[in-house]
């Protein structure tokens, strides 16, 4: 520990011998300047071709790109890489839901299976499935819904993150298959995108699993 504080001594006496400055400029264009405190830009900013970064001065100057959401195009690399996710809707009674088509205000219970390739566990994965703008979460806790006996097999996440567009459930892959229920409820009549079901180990990017993207009609009873 009394190393690692002498490192990190180290590290900030050469840190505030910086006075690195930059400009951000898109298509030779300067958008924004930093000057030494950090900078934040969107994407509406960076809109254009062949962005670049011109740093004038002494130090080291940190950048970071963070992208997330769905492609315009919905195009997405499909593939498993020693986990495999896939993603199946039941109605509220446990038959299963064919096609792409559900009832407004049909409640609509979705499972996610989690494979691996080899018996070692993989511990730290986080599943995570974009809903489709017409679907809610009902309940993120199929055991809190009554009649939901037909359940037998459901596992718990370690963790489980609900959000407006979508749900996270941090996992550890212990057996060979596993497999996770949530409800969902369908709002708004019309055709939405939904984007795919994804797996992955987050402390090895190698292990991961994306698949079932693609789109989803809501229309009225």
């Amino acid at each position: 520990m009394a190393f690692s504080f002498l490192a990190l001594g180290k590290i900030a006496r050469e840190s505030a011998k910086s006075n690195v400055t930059a400009d951000i400029r898109v298509g030779g264009k300067t958008i924004a300047s930093m000057d030494g405190n950090d900078l934040r830009l969107s994407s509406v900013q960076l809109k254009g071709t062949d962005p670049e970064i011109v740093s004038r001065g002494n130090g080291r100057l940190f950048y970071f790109w963070e992208a997330e959401g769905i492609s315009s195009t919905g195009a997405y690399k499909e593939e498993d890489s020693y986990l495999k996710i896939r993603k199946h809707f039941f109605d509220r009674y446990g038959k299963p839901i064919t096609g792409n088509s559900f009832r407004q205000n049909e409640l609509i219970i979705v499972e996610l299976t989690l494979e691996k390739s080899y018996s070692t566990d993989i511990d730290n994965v986080v599943i995570t499935d974009l809903l489709p703008a017409g679907f809610e979460i009902e309940n993120p806790r199929t055991k809190d819904i009554p009649g939901m006996d037909w359940i037998k097999d459901g596992d718990s996440p370690t963790a489980i993150d609900t959000r407006d567009d979508r749900i996270n459930l941090f996992v550890d892959a212990h057996k060979i298959r596993q497999t996770y229920y949530y409800a969902v409820r369908a709002v708004s009549p019309g055709v939405y995108h939904t984007g795919p079901v994804s797996a992955d180990a987050m402390y090895n990017g190698e292990y991961h699993s994306y698949n079932g993207a693609g789109v989803v009609r809501v229309v009225q009873p």
